[in-house]
Order: C-alpha cells, then sequence, then structure tokens
C-alpha cells in the first residue's frame, strides 16, 4: 500500500515538472496567435479600476433597464394595486422583511418598581412608554403620545436613528420645537406611536463576553450579521413600523386612517413602510428622497443586494400609489462616516450622508409619477423659496400629510412647560441596548437554524429515483435560487 502512494507521488511529480518545463518553453516561444502581456503599472490597481467603470456603466444602465421588471395595469386602482403587489413582495424579500409577525400585536404599557409608564402629560395628551411584539423574540419600543380627546387619525412616527423618541416628542433636548413633529401631531389629536430605532453609536458593537468591540455603528453591525441571513436592518425595523400599525389599529377603538412620517433614516423606514404596507394612508418622508444611483457611497447599512435593477425611489414611490405621498425636501442628517477608530475599535466601513439638491428630488417624484401615471396626484414635494431646504416636519408639509388622512386643519403650537426635563438618559440608554441585543440574539438564532432549513429545502426535496428525476429536482431548485437571490426576470447565466 506504502508502495503504491509513493508511486502516485513521484508520477505526479513528474508530471508537475513536464508541465513547468513546457510552461517555460511555452513562454520562451509564446503561443499561436497571442502576444506578451507588457502592461506598465500597478495590474491590481487597473483592475480595480476596470470594474469601477463596468460596475458604473450598470448602474448608470440600470434606470432603463428597470421597466422590464414591471407590468403596471393602469386600468383601475385595483387592477395597479394587484399588478404591483409582485413588485412588493420582491421588495419586501430584498430588505428582509419576511419572518412572520406576530398576529396578536397590541401595546403594552413599560413601567418599573420605580418608574412609571406615564413619562409625561400635558392640557391635551399623555405620554407613555411602551413596547409591541414584532417577532416572536423582538419588540419594538418607544413613546405613545396619547389625545385626551376623540383620536383622529393613527401616525407612526419615526426619529432620525441618532434622534430619540423623547426628541421628537420635546421631553428633551435636540430637536427645534417646530421639529418635534411627533408632539405637534398629538397637538392635533393623533395618537402618536414613536418607536426608537437602531442608532450609529458603537457603544454595544461586539461582545461583552469575549471583550472584543468594534467602530461598527449599531445599524452596520446587525446589518453584516443579518445580510448573509437573507435579512436586514432596514427589513427589521420596517417589521416593527407594520407592527406598530398592528397594535394601533387595536388601540383606541373605531376604523381610523392610519399614516407614517420619519425624519433621514427614520424617513428612509416610512418610505419604505409605506411602499410594503398598503394601510398607510399618508407618507411624509422628510430627509430621504432622491436618485440612489450614488447608493455605494452611503453607510453600508443602506446597502441592499440587486436594488437598483429593479428599484430606485421613484419606483419604490410607485408603490404607494395612489395613496398620499409628501416628500420633504430637508436638510438629510450630517453623515461623514461611521464613530472614528480607536484603541480596541476598527473595521466600520466608510459611508457618507449628504442633502441632495432639490432639483434631483423633483426629478425623481416627477419620474415616480410618470411611472404611476394617474395614480400618482397625490405626491408632491414640499421645498422652500429657490430650492431651499425646510423642516424637517414643517407646519406645511404636516397640513399635506394629514390632508392625505383627512384632517383639513392643523393647529400650530409650541411646547408646553409640563414636557420640560421630563426625560431621563439613562432609560434611553437601557431601551437602545435591549433594542440592538434583540435583533442580535434573533439573527444568531436564525443562524443556528440554517443546517435545518436547509435539509427541508434543499436535501429533503431532491428526487433520486432515477437521474431524471434527480435532475429535473436540482433544476427547480436553481430556478427558485435564481428568483430569490439573483432576480425574477432571467438573464445571461441563468439555469
Amino acid at each position: 500500500m506504502m508502495f503504491c502512494m509513493l508511486r502516485v507521488c513521484a508520477l505526479y511529480l513528474l508530471a508537475l515538472l513536464l508541465s513547468t518545463a513546457c510552461g517555460f518553453a511555452q513562454e520562451a516561444s509564446g503561443l499561436a496567435g497571442t502576444t506578451p502581456l507588457r502592461v506598465q503599472g500597478d495590474l491590481s490597481a487597473q483592475m480595480v479600476s476596470g470594474i469601477d467603470k463596468h460596475l458604473a456603466k450598470l448602474t448608470a444602465e440600470s434606470v432603463a433597464g428597470r421597466a422590464k421588471f414591471w407590468k403596471r395595469d393602469l386600468g383601475s386602482a385595483a387592477a395597479y394595486e394587484n399588478s404591483i403587489q409582485p413588485n412588493r413582495e420582491h421588495l419586501r424579500a430584498m430588505i428582509g422583511a419576511v419572518d412572520p409577525r406576530v398576529t396578536n400585536s397590541v401595546l403594552e404599557y413599560v413601567s418599573t418598581a420605580a418608574r412609571s409608564a406615564k413619562v409625561a402629560e400635558t392640557e391635551r395628551y399623555l405620554v407613555y412608554a411602551v413596547r409591541w411584539e414584532v417577532l416572536d423574540d423582538v419588540h419594538g419600543e418607544g413613546l405613545l403620545l396619547q389625545p385626551k380627546q376623540a383620536i383622529a387619525a393613527k401616525v407612526v412616527v419615526l426619529p432620525d436613528a441618532d434622534q430619540t423618541p423623547e426628541m421628537l416628542a420635546g421631553l428633551a433636548p435636540g430637536i427645534s420645537p417646530e421639529s418635534q413633529f411627533a408632539r405637534v401631531l398629538a397637538n392635533n389629536n393623533c395618537a402618536v406611536l414613536v418607536p426608537t430605532l437602531i442608532s450609529r453609536a458603537d457603544t454595544w458593537s461586539g461582545s461583552e463576553k469575549l471583550k472584543r468591540f468594534t467602530n461598527q455603528p449599531h445599524r452596520e453591525w446587525i446589518y453584516r450579521q443579518a445580510y448573509e441571513m437573507g435579512r436586514h436592518i432596514i427589513g427589521y425595523e420596517v417589521e416593527k413600523v407594520s407592527a406598530a400599525l398592528d397594535a394601533l389599529s387595536r388601540f383606541g377603538g373605531g376604523s381610523l386612517p392610519m399614516g407614517v412620517a420619519g425624519y433621514g433614516e427614520g424617513g428612509l423606514i416610512a418610505f419604505y413602510a409605506a411602499a410594503l404596507d398598503n394601510r398607510v394612508q399618508s407618507a411624509l418622508v422628510s430627509g430621504y428622497f432622491g436618485s440612489r444611483e450614488q447608493l455605494w457611497q452611503e453607510p453600508i447599512y443602506r446597502n441592499v443586494f440587486g436594488l437598483l435593477r429593479e428599484f430606485g425611489d421613484a419606483e419604490i414611490a410607485s408603490l404607494i400609489a395612489p395613496r398620499a405621498l409628501i416628500v420633504e425636501h430637508s436638510e438629510a442628517p450630517r453623515i461623514s462616516g461611521p464613530p472614528p477608530p480607536r484603541a480596541g475599535r476598527s473595521g466600520a466601513a466608510p459611508g457618507k450622508i449628504s442633502t441632495p439638491d432639490v432639483n434631483v428630488v423633483e426629478t425623481e417624484l416627477v419620474r415616480a409619477k410618470e411611472l404611476a401615471k394617474g395614480f400618482g396626484e397625490r405626491f408632491q414635494v414640499i421645498s422652500g423659496n429657490e430650492g431651499r431646504t425646510v423642516g424637517p416636519g414643517a407646519l406645511f408639509s404636516l397640513q399635506n400629510f394629514l390632508a392625505g388622512l383627512g384632517i383639513v386643519k392643523i393647529q400650530k403650537d409650541m411646547p408646553s412647560a409640563a414636557l420640560a426635563e421630563a426625560a431621563d438618559a439613562s432609560v434611553t440608554e437601557e431601551r437602545q441596548k435591549r433594542q440592538v441585543q434583540e435583533l442580535v440574539e434573533h439573527t444568531q438564532r436564525l443562524l443556528r437554524s440554517c443546517e435545518r432549513v436547509r435539509e427541508e429545502f434543499v436535501w429533503q426535496r431532491l428526487k433520486t429515483a432515477s437521474v431524471a428525476e434527480y435532475e429535473k429536482s436540482i433544476l427547480s431548485l436553481k430556478q427558485e435560487f435564481w428568483d430569490d437571490v439573483i432576480g425574477r426576470v432571467p438573464g445571461p447565466g441563468s439555469p
């Protein structure tokens, strides 16, 4: 046995030497029809430059290429809704908003022996700390602003990732009074639910057990874990909004209109939530809307695999038609990168957020109206004189948003003295930590179930009675993989 192994090894080495010698001989004489490569400079840099040009070309061409993914039926509102449903479901899969939500989610008051659930009270509304179930192991948390008079509408209002619900409600410093639109809406008899978004801080990005951390923002920390599981920080938070609408629908009685509004990262989540959930009758998107052809420059946690092949902001907006969409051209959060690297913390991806020119915003919304034809009549951009930014949460923007919910008058107000110094910073920190840890643990549970899921999805479905049946089952699985991961319209190389 040993002799045979030595003989095989000797033959392998001889073959390797012969092939190497032949290679030298061919290099010396050259292969027919070829010439030596004599490119000067850094070949790796030239390769990267070539790939960059190729991808930039594909990105530019993607806008015109999206039409083949859509089969809009403009015959009626119902026909239009049915025709765009496949695109809606594909967007849902892209952002990973696919886990089944808890079906009976209700608002729960959050209190301890030392702290009441009631955070503040004004002459017009009460403020409570609340939570609601989203998935079996994931909750949304935030504030409920409950009017004392009859509720006119129910609204989910989303702050930017670096803002807290308390800021948006006027309970903590950080947002100017005129932009505290959660409070303004509550003063206009809206039941307002303000969720906590995963922040851009890096406090809990890492393992306390291993004492190893990174400067990745919390959003990136979760994104990186979720991405390979077909999940996404965007999808998780969209599901929190949909679950919030579930809970609001059971709160306060009556079949009342519902809307979503958000700023910055909250504007992104409000935008996607409105596109995917047709219970949203009016959407206000502030500090987020425009062309996405430069998405690669934005923070990595906004990256969605394959998005631009089928969706830009105009295409996503067309999923909201014929409902109301108010795009407020406000200054976006100024993000120049992740938290700075420091001792024991590094590894975050670069990425910046900047405010697009008003012409870019208006052009993209015009394109959305053209895609939706007559069903986009309730789309509008709110901006200042000569293209200046407004808001976030400018009174005129809120007027149009509430008009989409059937509320024709809006009461201008100022913050109540009863709201001053009502927030406890330690409470918001604890809540953020819980929100981060729940999503990390949920994603890790998905990872632990992978082997069982693959067994059900792949191995149990293979037919082995004959070669023909086996090949047929393999082709079926390949097509499903193509549809789910690559795209619904086959291209070159598809099975």
